[in-house]
């Protein structure tokens, strides 16, 4: 499947947004299971809006709590 996906944010997270799409593109180009958090300042600058071409079933069951994350969400497709 092939979708696209439109992104607005502050141009100060961006480097680092795309930095972390890149290690989890290298994670799965070299087969390698890891975790990548993403700390998201809500309270700061951190507002990104999404946008994306296809519908899709919100996975609400299968967020899990995720403790290396600081006790943040872990969305597992493995």
């Amino acid at each position: 499947m092939k979708f696209t996906i439109e992104c607005e944010m502050s141009e100060r997270w961006t480097p680092y947004f795309l930095a972390m799409l890149t290690h989890m593109q290298n994670l799965g180009n070299i087969g390698s299971s890891r975790i990548v958090c993403l700390y998201a300042d809500g309270g700061g600058d951190f507002r990104p809006k999404f946008s994306w071409d296809e519908k899709f079933n919100e996975l609400v069951d299968s967020v899990k709590p995720e403790p290396s994350c600081s006790g943040n969400v872990l969305f597992d497709a493995g």
